[in-house]
């Protein structure tokens, strides 16, 4: 299935957009308070503080075949965090749910905004996602053709999971943990 749908289902829903105009998004959660799990000085043992955190934030990686980056969008727990008191704007979208995870209506919300941000630059682009049950199909999208990966490939195939998300986390461990 993997094959096929790559060699030529893939090609062929794509094959009126130029590479610019292609572009990957992927949730990942992100648990902002555990621990690294080794140190530096002692590489090879194992850090042992504490119970690993349950605090996350989810959030949103998307970027096109040619390396644009798509703005960041970010879902937390609480409506209002202590730490954006005095931050004028965020870098990203910011949003909250209960459990701090994507749903159907925040992942519409964001395809919607995303369609408005195309449609001003009179842009016409394909976004790929996994076809996870919290990505529905969204009507009246002008300037998005959503294309959903088949079940169970991927992390084969969807460009996020080969190893942007890892980087994006790697990176932002060492601002953190520095």
């Amino acid at each position: 299935m993997t094959t096929s749908w790559n060699e030529t289902t893939l090609p062929t829903l794509l094959l009126n957009y130029k590479l610019k105009n292609i572009f990957n998004a992927d949730e990942f959660g992100l648990f902002y308070q555990c621990l690294p799990n080794k140190t530096y000085h002692l590489s090879r043992e194992k850090c042992f503080m504490g119970k690993n955190s349950k605090v996350r934030l989810t959030g949103i990686a998307a970027g096109s075949a040619t390396g644009e980056k798509l703005p960041m969008f970010v879902i937390g727990k609480s409506k209002n965090p202590r730490c954006f008191k005095h931050i004028k704007q965020l870098p990203c979208t910011y949003k909250n749910q209960l459990k701090s995870w994507m749903t159907g209506d925040l992942f519409t919300e964001w395809v919607m905004k995303l369609d408005s941000f195309f449609r001003a630059q009179d842009r016409k682009v394909a976004l790929l996602v996994d076809n996870c049950s919290v990505h529905p199909h969204i009507e009246g999208l002008s300037n998005i053709n959503l294309i959903f990966f088949p079940p169970n490939i991927t992390s084969v195939l969807q460009p996020m999971d080969q190893g942007v998300i890892r980087s994006l986390k790697a990176h932002y461990r060492l601002c953190v943990c520095v």
